[in-house]
């Protein structure tokens, strides 16, 4: 009896000092390594493609910005029919657009998509999300709405709905994988996108040239491009050489280039930079604008 008396005040003393350690390493953890670790994670179920640096990764939001005859349909068509950008990467191609089928230059999308809307309405919309949502296999969609943000009846309706698709649109999949779904959006207006719809964008392609209030508003949304909206406008201003030439703002991967090819900025450019200096060079670039 002594003897497994003996026995329990041990286990009891063992329990105790196990718990002693237990939070003596809690405690070191919690104040001594304050580190922020990666998580591992099975990334094959994302589906978002090989990377195609320095354009964006299959699994895209696209917002191209400008006015009429600035370049937004040739674009889209080297964009999503070429073999050399995105032309191969989608199993089905949806266009919803007012002009679809009286734009001549839509010629070879209407032969190459696999559905052409030419009017938009969220009973369609919700059409398209179940079809995807019900496709077996990795197979992407494309959906390209070319001016639709800028009709009457989106201005009636509102843009809830399309704001909520392009909220989720990474994750929307069939149950098995996500990233089924890529989006590119045309408009005339910067202010026509939703605050949503730009904290989402992969990418900004700004065609041609634009009014000065116009500019103002997108050097002022988009100035994490070079640190500020007049370092903004600079490189807008650099990424106009020739006529057609765009303006490429890739939020992926943080650079700015003319047309893909030219480098304008990149993350880092100012990073290192007091805010002195960054202001002295404007100054500078100032006076000899002068």
């Amino acid at each position: 009896m002594k003897q497994e008396k003996k026995k329990i005040v041990d286990t009891e003393e063992k329990n105790e000092k196990d718990k002693e350690e237990k939070d003596t390493d809690t405690k070191t953890e919690t104040t001594d390594d304050l580190n922020v670790y990666s998580i591992d994670y099975d990334d094959s179920k994302l589906n978002q493609g090989e990377t195609k640096y320095p354009l964006s990764s299959p699994v895209h939001f696209h917002l191209i910005i400008g006015r009429v005859k600035s370049g937004k349909s040739v674009l889209l068509n080297n964009l999503y029919l070429s073999k050399r950008f995105f032309g191969d990467d989608f199993k089905v191609k949806i266009l919803i657009s007012s002009t679809a089928y009286n734009d001549a230059i839509n010629k070879y999308m209407l032969e190459d998509f696999d559905y052409v809307f030419s009017e938009y309405t969220s009973e369609l919309l919700d059409e398209i999300l179940h079809m995807i949502e019900n496709d077996e296999g990795e197979g992407r969609f494309l959906l390209l709405l070319d001016d639709i943000i800028d009709s009457s009846v989106m201005k009636r309706g509102g843009t809830a709905k399309i704001d909520g698709l392009i909220s989720r649109y990474r994750h929307i999949g069939n149950g098995d994988v996500e990233g089924k779904l890529t989006i590119a959006m045309a408009t005339q207006y910067f202010k026509s996108i939703s605050v949503i719809a730009r904290n989402n964008a992969t990418a900004y392609y700004i065609m041609g040239m634009l009014p000065e209030m116009e500019l103002a508003k997108i050097s002022e949304s988009l100035s994490y491009f070079g640190g500020s909206s007049k370092a903004f406008l600079d490189i807008f201003y650099r990424s106009k050489k020739e006529a057609y030439d765009f303006l490429y703002l890739s939020v992926e991967h943080l650079e700015a280039r003319r047309n893909h090819t030219e480098l304008l900025w990149k993350q880092g450019d100012n990073m290192y930079k007091s805010a002195e200096q960054l202001k002295a060079e404007t100054e500078i670039k100032d006076n000899i604008n002068i």
